[in-house]
């Protein structure tokens, strides 16, 4: 069975936060940058064989964005 890659797009600070696992991949601005960069690092995943999936968190809430074998680009962007 394929490994599972899901990154977090969360608020961090004045800007959104980019996280897979317990690891923060980046930081950035504006909320479109950070889903842009996660679906492009989705992507390079799923390449390599990995289910992967792309999730804003905002309190609460969950949702998905994007996921690989569904989506070409990010509804949200």
């Amino acid at each position: 069975m394929s490994e599972q890659d899901l990154y977090i797009i969360c608020p961090s600070g004045e800007g959104w936060a980019v996280r897979l696992a317990d690891e923060t991949l980046g930081r950035f601005d504006e909320r479109p940058k950070a889903l842009e960069a996660a679906v492009v690092v989705a992507e390079a995943s799923a390449r390599l064989g990995k289910i992967s999936g792309v999730v804003l968190e905002e309190g609460d809430e969950r949702t998905l964005v994007w996921e690989a074998g569904r989506d070409a680009y990010s509804r949200l962007l």
